[in-house]
């Protein structure tokens, strides 16, 4: 998945050749899902498209943040996969006209791999995409995640103290709940209460209550935090901050006496208390609340057995790049991808200016003013670290 040991082929097996066409429509839909979900949890793929075209049917794969066309079938199989697949995941194969959504759960390879199916009506058909959300060679652990030493402490610093809002920010797909669930797994222990409140719930941790929301019953994240207030908690997880109702209950939360973890999208941690102003939340709740904010983007690594040293003229010491070839090991000269963070502890930064009445500065602006490393800065220490290559510095953090 993301952050990831295992050794993978250097393209992805197509399935075109194993299919035997002289199967049964049916035989041939559950045979070409199951391989296409094997193999995809094998090579560590994150999202499988299944899309019909005019004159075939395309199907791509993710591998380490990266679409790959990786199969073109026959368009006469398209039906029969969609609706392979909707059983799968409970839906309804009747209704093609919306969007709809489910989950598998399938044993598959050496574990179990936990998929989100979401399918629209196209011009050429419905499209499926299934996300794998709960691949066997996942490790939930703070150290794993690609932050510095510094870091490290600092996050976990943040999840020991026992109340607080740490806010993990970034683009959908950056591996934000990735590091929830690893600040989760560090914390969790019989000794403490620790309520989930997700959209979907993407991986089962054990020890852990986790509750799906609802919309349709009107189980949204702001109604079940609210409950979840009641039931004795140490620690809540929201899964995502969407507007001014969730982001009040969790400064609520917060602020009588538990740890509150939950994701917000913003460009970059400093940005993040501006958005929660622009929801509608006063700086004073800001600055005696968040305790810590985490921006991240994921980058692709390296791959150890194939990178190459920059040609000598570059001005990056100890910089590497990738092999375009690639080598068994990897994927075109990368291999898993890496976290790369800015932290920005709000608690010790702000709260004295914040409370200074000769500051007239808003919280965000204060943020501005503010030294710490930013992404770029953690980029560039890969870089040199030969972790990953400047291009990928420059793709996830140019400036």
């Amino acid at each position: 998945m993301v952050y990831s040991d295992d050794i993978r082929v250097k393209k992805l097996a197509p399935l075109t050749s194993s299919i035997n066409l002289a199967q049964s429509d049916d035989n041939q839909a559950v045979y070409t899902v199951r391989q296409l979900i094997r193999d995809a949890v094998r090579y560590g793929v994150s999202d499988i498209h299944i899309e019909p075209q005019q004159h075939a049917l395309q199907i791509r794969q993710r591998l380490d943040g990266f679409l790959c066309l990786t199969n073109s079938l026959p368009l006469t199989l398209a039906p029969r996969l969609i609706s392979r697949i909707k059983i799968m995941a409970q839906l309804d194969i009747a209704e093609r006209r919306l969007p709809q959504d489910g989950r598998i759960n399938l044993a598959e390879v050496s574990g179990l791999a936990d998929l989100r199916v979401s399918t629209v009506p196209t011009m050429w058909g419905e499209k499926a995409v299934l996300r794998i959300l709960n691949q066997p060679h996942t490790r939930l652990a703070v150290e794993v995640l690609g932050m510095t030493p510094q870091q490290q402490e600092q996050f976990r610093t943040a999840l020991h103290r026992p109340h607080g809002l740490i806010l993990v920010t970034g683009p959908t797909g950056c591996g934000k709940t990735l590091t929830l669930y690893s600040g989760l797994e560090e914390l969790n222990d019989e000794q403490r209460n620790i309520s989930t409140i997700e959209d979907p719930i993407e991986i089962h941790l054990d020890g852990i209550n986790q509750i799906a929301v609802n919309d349709k019953i009107g189980l949204d994240f702001s109604h079940v935090l609210r409950a979840l207030v009641r039931q004795d908690p140490d620690v809540i997880m929201v899964g995502e901050i969407r507007d001014l109702e969730t982001a009040t209950a969790a400064i609520r939360a917060a602020q009588t006496g538990h740890l509150v973890l939950s994701t917000l999208h913003s460009r970059c941690a400093k940005t993040a208390l501006t958005r929660l102003q622009q929801m509608g939340i006063e700086s004073f709740d800001l600055t005696t609340t968040v305790s810590l904010i985490l921006a991240q983007r994921l980058a692709r690594r390296l791959c150890n057995y194939c990178k190459q040293a920059l040609a000598a003229k570059t001005t990056e010491n100890g910089t590497f790049q990738a092999n375009p070839d690639g080598c068994p090991n990897c994927n075109r000269g990368y291999h898993g991808r890496i976290g790369i963070f800015e932290l920005l502890p709000v608690d010790e930064c702000f709260v004295q200016s914040s409370n200074s009445r000769e500051n007239h500065m808003s919280t965000a602006d204060s943020a501005h003013q503010t030294p710490f490393s930013s992404l770029r800065d953690a980029a560039l220490t890969q870089v040199t670290a030969g972790v990953i290559s400047l291009e990928e510095a420059d793709r996830i953090a140019p400036d």
